[in-house]
């Protein structure tokens, strides 16, 4: 006979239902927005309080990030979902993979910041911004990266 967990077990599907994956898409999504919001207002704050716009190249770069990952992050909230299924993914994989840039090369610059100049520029020690850069960009890179393949594998079949 049978015990009671062994069948519970058997009960569980063994690939993620289409609903299930939808809703780790969508969860992805929202916390991916939110991640790469986050990295905009830190580097808008450090462009305009912390005085990186007198920095050349690095205070241009800071501005530019925070203009592209607020419309990365509009974009990731915006209901797209309304335009159908196969253009609301394509502009889903799209921003998502320009807040994946956006991360990833803020986190990547930062880290060489810490131990060489970049543009000129050196980082000097894990202030609070800087610890809370690399959360969130790590953040955003995870989660972005989870919403790509969540949707590629719609159209892969991978999902059942």
């Amino acid at each position: 006979m049978a015990s009671a967990p062994s069948q519970v077990l058997r009960a569980l599907p063994a690939r993620p239902t289409r609903r299930g994956a939808y809703a780790a898409g969508e969860i992805a999504r929202y916390l991916g927005a939110v991640s790469i919001l986050v990295v905009g207002v830190i580097h808008a704050q450090q462009y305009y309080d912390a005085y990186f716009s007198f920095v050349p190249t690095i205070g241009t770069l800071f501005l530019l990030s925070f203009i592209g990952s607020g419309v990365v992050g509009a974009t990731l909230i915006a209901p797209v979902r309304r335009l159908g299924r196969r253009v609301s993914d394509l502009i889903l994989v799209l921003a998502a993979a320009g807040g994946i840039g956006i991360a990833a090369g803020s986190l990547v610059s930062l880290l060489i910041s810490e131990y060489r100049p970049l543009f000129g520029f050196m980082e000097s020690g894990y202030r609070l911004a800087v610890v809370l850069t690399i959360v969130f960009d790590s953040l955003a890179t995870v989660f972005l990266g989870a919403l790509v393949v969540l949707v590629a594998r719609r159209y892969h079949g991978a999902d059942g």
